[in-house]
């Protein structure tokens, strides 16, 4: 996917709103899940698509190798 930190920074720069799922979080592979089918029905490029579930498949990685990690967002 694009570099994540430069669309944050590019965000925090401009004070613009922006939404962080941490891998950490017990809810991210799905709330990502729920957004990318929101993202197909809105009509996103196949690009974005690709890029959005490869970080899909990062986060479940990450959360499988590292469950001692993983946490309801307090």
């Amino acid at each position: 996917m694009k570099d994540q930190k430069a669309i944050l920074t590019k965000c925090l720069k401009n004070d613009w709103p922006a939404f962080v799922i941490s891998g950490t979080d017990v809810c991210a592979v799905e709330a990502m899940e729920a957004y990318l089918e929101i993202a197909k029905q809105k009509g996103c490029n196949q690009a974005f698509l690709s890029d959005m579930q490869l970080v899909i498949d990062e986060m479940r990685h990450f959360q499988e190798e590292e469950p001692e990690h993983i946490k309801i967002p307090d």
